[in-house]
């Protein structure tokens, strides 16, 4: 959910735009701009300029209102999905306070995700992104209307459970919003202005996307004295979003590129992996969001458990994972610059600090401060982290090597999710906390072993 930094390198940015698709260049709700659509967007062509800015604007507009009913679908989803599975098997587990089947629906979310990375990316290369987004948004809608029937017209409980993780699936494919960034990236003709473009519709569309928590809130005191049914109302608003996504899908006139870039290496994976700059930097990245994941997903939960005076439908709930959500991506837009003046290996060390922060804020004390204090440390410190570890991935390798790379790390962020999600339903706040403390660890180590090497290497 939570997966990606918002800022971009160039030198990614440049290789993302390779994948584009001319299909996206057909009519759209774009062509209110009036543009000959034969002719790809370019830059060097003498006095388009003006026309392509315009269609530029509208481009990221779309975009960013893409990304944040995405996000905002699954941030709210985050709250909603394990409070809503506790009701629904309060009579089975007796009302157990943690149990993994609260957050399995959501874990099927992050497990599914793993499976449908690449189909989505072959897709989105085959038929374009413009169809790729309607196809997740429209799925999504389909899905979000299905558990709204299924958690308010389900004649058992159990039923209504099991009904949620069957249609959750079908919500998933909205991920594919996750390639907002590089359509961003295709959107933008000059490429001086990739990153930075990237980097604004990204933590834009997340800042905004705190529609989808409040949301949770919202919907369930709809229905004060049936809180299910109260949830059954945050995915049929959630549709509603998903249809916005849809039209904003609809009316993209991405630019056609031309096909091409560089060509993988012949080494194999197994290989590639095995190159200790390679695996370290991997460990380091699954290691930092599986730190950020378990104690975000358990805070819901959390909250209910040890502030007996918070109800599931309490703002306050919500509003703490909205500021997480806010921490995440607002340092994105100086993270970059931070990088050039200190360098990948400090700024991460940063980042762990800012982290383990919130995992010690959280064994000191279960109150409503320490919730809203950790959440803070965890979003700023997961984005400096998290940024630093990707600058460390990217120098780990040759661009030939870039797919298997990052195709792996982003598998193994993904299964990382997956573990974090359940485990945090599972055990208790305190140990969540303390267990995040122990995973930060081997970031630590890749940190300090990678500015030894900074150090070592001539200048």
């Amino acid at each position: 959910a939570l997966e990606h930094p918002p800022s971009s390198s160039s030198s990614d940015v440049r290789a993302s735009a390779s994948s584009t698709s001319p299909k996206d260049s057909s009519s759209s709700c774009a062509d209110s701009v009036s543009v000959n659509i034969e002719e790809p967007l370019t830059p060097s062509r003498p006095g388009s300029s003006r026309r392509d800015r315009r269609i530029e604007t509208a481009n990221l507009m779309m975009l960013s209102l893409i990304f944040t009913v995405y996000f905002g679908m699954r941030s709210g989803s985050l709250v909603v999905l394990p409070l809503v599975s506790k009701e629904l098997l309060k009579e089975v587990l007796d009302g157990a306070q943690y149990s993994p089947l609260y957050d399995l629906p959501m874990a099927l979310w992050f497990f599914l995700d793993i499976v449908m990375t690449a189909p989505n990316a072959i897709f989105m290369r085959r038929y374009g992104r413009r169809l790729g987004f309607a196809l997740g948004g429209g799925l999504a809608v389909l899905g979000c209307v299905g558990v709204f029937l299924a958690l308010r017209f389900s004649p058992s409980k159990m039923l209504a459970y099991i009904l949620l993780n069957v249609i959750v699936l079908l919500i998933a494919p909205v991920g594919m919003a996750e390639f907002v960034r590089f359509a961003v990236a295709e959107a933008v003709a000059d490429e001086a202005r990739r990153s930075r473009a990237v980097s604004r519709v990204v933590s834009g569309g997340a800042v905004l996307s705190m529609v989808g928590p409040l949301s949770a809130s919202f919907a369930e005191g709809l229905e004060a004295d049936d809180p299910i049914q109260g949830y059954a109302y945050f995915f049929l608003i959630m549709a509603g979003l998903g249809l916005i996504l849809v039209l904003a899908a609809v009316c993209l006139r991405l630019p056609a590129l031309n096909a091409g870039g560089a060509t993988g290496s012949g080494t194999r994976l197994c290989s590639v992996l095995g190159r200790r700059p390679v695996w370290t930097a991997i460990l380091a990245q699954v290691t930092v969001q599986f730190a950020m994941v378990m104690p975000m997903s358990a805070v819901p939960l959390a909250m209910t458990a040890h502030l007996p005076h918070l109800h599931p439908a309490d703002f306050r709930i919500s509003g703490c994972i909205v500021l997480h959500v806010l921490m995440m991506f607002i340092p994105g837009l100086w993270a970059g610059d931070l990088i050039a003046w200190l360098g990948k290996a400090p700024v991460m060390g940063m980042g762990l600090l800012l982290q383990a922060g919130c995992m010690v804020v959280g064994v000191l004390g279960e109150g409503e401060t320490n919730f809203f204090l950790g959440m803070a440390l965890l979003g700023i410190g997961w984005n400096m982290a998290f940024v630093g570890g990707t600058m460390l991935l990217l120098s780990s390798h040759d661009v030939a090597d870039r797919t298997k790379v990052t195709s792996a790390n982003e598998t193994l962020r993904f299964v990382a999710n997956g573990v974090a999600v359940l485990l945090a339903s599972t055990i208790s706040w305190q140990a969540v906390c303390w267990l995040g403390l122990a995973t930060l660890l081997p970031a630590a180590g890749v940190v300090v072993a990678s500015q030894r090497r900074h150090e070592a290497a001539p200048a």
